[in-house]
C-alpha cells in the first residue's frame, strides 16, 4: 500500500470514527456532513467524494462496526473449549451487545431502513456481506459443535444455526423499533428461546 493510499484510509477511518460518535450522540438528523467533516478535519467535499452522501456515511459506520463484531467473535470462538455450548450464547451475547456500544435505536432504524432502501449500493451491497459473514460465522459454529457429537444426530447444523440466526436477527429488530424495551430484557429473550431450540436438539447423556 502506497502512503497516499494509506493516508486516505486513516482519513476515511477518522470519518467513520467521527460520524458514529455523532450519530450515536445526537441522533441521524442532526448530525450534518459539515459537522462531521469539522470533527475530522477534512472538508465536506472529501466525505462526498468518499462516501457519496450521509446515508453512505451510516452505512460505512455500520459496515465497521460488523466487521469489528466479527473479529471478536471469532476470538471468541477460537478460545472456547471442546464441548463447551455455552459459546453460541456468548456469540449471540456480542452479536446484541456491540451494536448498541455505536449507535442508539433511533440511528439503527435509520440504518436498518438505508440498508434496505439506499441507492448508494456499493455500502449497502458492503453492508449486506458483512451481515451474511456474521451469519456464517455462527452456523460455521453449530458446524463444529455437531461435529464434535454435541447434538443428536438428526440435527441438520445449517438448518439449525439459520434458524437461531433469523430469530436473532428479528429479535433485535423488534428490540431497536420499541424504545420501552431494554437490551437486558432482549438479551433475557435471545437466551430463552435459544435455549428452547437447543433444548431439543442437544445431545442428553
Amino acid at each position: 500500500m502506497s502512503l497516499r493510499q494509506a493516508n486516505k484510509l486513516d482519513r476515511q477511518r477518522r470519518i467513520v470514527a467521527n460520524a458514529s460518535r455523532l450519530f450515536s450522540s445526537i441522533g441521524y438528523e442532526k448530525t450534518a456532513i459539515e459537522l462531521v467533516a469539522e470533527r475530522s478535519n477534512v472538508s465536506p467535499a472529501t466525505i462526498y467524494n468518499n462516501f457519496e452522501n450521509k446515508t453512505g456515511l451510516l452505512l460505512a459506520v455500520l459496515i465497521e462496526e460488523g466487521e469489528g463484531v466479527q473479529l471478536i467473535g471469532k476470538k471468541i470462538i477460537d478460545q472456547r473449549q471442546p464441548g463447551d455450548a455455552q459459546v453460541i450464547f456468548r456469540l449471540l451475547t456480542l452479536y446484541v451487545d456491540h451494536p448498541m456500544e455505536f449507535m442508539n435505536k433511533s440511528c439503527w432504524r435509520q440504518a436498518l431502513a438505508a440498508s434496505i432502501a439506499s441507492s448508494n449500493e456499493k455500502f449497502a451491497r458492503e453492508y449486506q456481506n458483512v451481515e451474511k459473514t456474521l451469519q456464517t460465522q455462527l452456523v460455521e459454529l453449530i458446524h463444529h459443535l455437531y461435529e464434535e457429537q454435541l447434538f443428536i444426530s438428526l440435527v441438520d447444523p445449517q438448518s439449525l444455526g439459520e434458524v437461531i440466526w433469523n430469530n436473532v436477527d428479528q429479535m433485535f429488530t423488534d428490540f431497536i423499533s420499541d424504545n420501552d424495551m431494554s437490551l437486558e430484557s432482549l438479551k433475557e429473550t435471545i437466551k430463552t428461546q435459544t435455549q428452547a431450540l437447543l433444548t431439543l436438539a442437544l445431545r442428553v447423556d
